[in-house]
């Protein structure tokens, strides 16, 4: 029988323990989540664009038409582009056959990372491509749990903080075609092959004559923080999309 001493010995021991199987069952995810308390943001381009600088020069008009397909309806991502470009000292027009540039920009995905549908996946697609993509590379995605064979008590305190801090990546992506004007008739071929059916695909060719040469990518912003907030994360990709396409000129 152990007497109140040893009592009383034991539980002080217990008491220490426990924080030491804290730290040492989620010191990894714990640095991991405060290394990204504030929110961090990255850009990628699926294709560089060079624009003609001369045309630069000497028509600064912008025609602007933005489409947004992505699940995230609750900003105006067309008017956040305009005043980039504005910022630039470009001015919009309604008119897109008098235009020095004519932008069209599809919004095609915002919101959280997938293992199926990551940013590498969709900069691996390109303009009009497939939009998932398998996951590249490891890391903490998900909520911080604590380490396997640290005990009970390491097990049960790592799973409440788990449940309380997580490193959340939400990501955009958008198609964008430019065209820019040219004072000599740009000649081209469209080739489509239209399905009909599960075994027939008719391909037809069509030449096309324009005033405009034409320029296309993707563009893929992600938002890293712990325990992010969707519509803020949303907004900042949404401004730094803009940004991205605004520094193509």
């Amino acid at each position: 029988m152990l007497n109140l001493k040893d009592k009383v010995i034991n539980i002080a021991g217990m008491l220490t323990l426990i924080p030491i199987i804290f730290i040492f069952s989620g010191c990894a995810g714990t640095m991991h989540a405060i290394q990204h308390r504030e929110m961090s943001l990255s850009a990628q381009m699926s294709d560089t664009i060079f624009l003609d600088p001369e045309i630069l020069n000497k028509n600064r008009s912008v025609f602007v038409r933005v489409t947004n397909t992505s699940d995230f309806q609750e900003i105006d991502f067309a008017e956040i582009l305009k005043g980039k470009l504005t910022a630039k000292g470009f001015s919009i027009t309604n008119s897109p056959s008098s235009a020095g540039y004519v932008i069209q920009a599809n919004l095609l995905y915002m919101g959280a990372e997938k293992e199926d549908l990551t940013a590498d996946g969709m900069l691996a697609g390109g303009f009009g491509g497939a939009l998932g993509g398998s996951r590249m590379g490891s890391g903490v995605h998900g909520p911080i749990a604590a380490a396997a064979g640290m005990g009970i008590v390491g097990s049960i305190v790592g799973g409440v903080v788990g449940s309380m801090i997580h490193v959340d990546t939400y990501m955009g992506a958008v198609d964008i075609q430019i065209k820019e004007a040219s004072e000599g008739v740009v000649k081209g071929v469209m080739k489509t092959d239209a399905k009909q059916g599960s075994a027939t695909t008719l391909q037809t060719e069509k030449e096309v004559k324009s005033n405009f040469q034409e320029y296309r990518t993707r563009i893929v912003v992600k938002a890293t923080q712990t325990n992010i907030n969707r519509v803020k994360a949303c907004n900042a990709i949404t401004v730094r999309l803009a940004m991205q396409i605004a520094g193509v000129f």
